[in-house]
């Protein structure tokens, strides 16, 4: 039992998320939320212009892409490079092409 709460603990404290919203600015109505532990290739949904990255561990790496397979796919095209995180990321104006994809590294 001991060792299974300490898995329980040690696999919380890895959870990563990716909320997206409608509005540009992270504001209003959860659009698609996204939390879990192997959280990699998170997809854009085409309705959706910003979102909050962030995990338990706050030192969130994260990566712009400019494509995407498909919704709840995988990142494709260009890499546009660190994307911020611990703060709401506008997918339109944050780089110089839409963000499609955001990739955990």
């Amino acid at each position: 039992l001991t060792t299974l709460a300490l898995l329980v603990v040690s696999a919380s404290a890895t959870l990563k998320k990716a909320n997206e919203y409608k509005s540009g600015d992270c504001s209003g109505d959860l659009n698609f939320g996204h939390k879990s532990g192997n959280l990699g290739d998170v997809t854009m949904d085409d309705s959706t212009h910003s979102v909050y990255l962030a995990t338990q561990e706050g030192d969130d790496t994260w990566e712009g892409w400019s494509g995407k397979t498909k919704n709840g796919g995988g990142c494709t095209g260009e890499k546009l490079g660190l994307v911020p995180h611990l703060e709401c990321l506008n997918l339109d104006t944050t780089t110089t092409q839409r963000i499609q994809c955001v990739r955990y590294v």
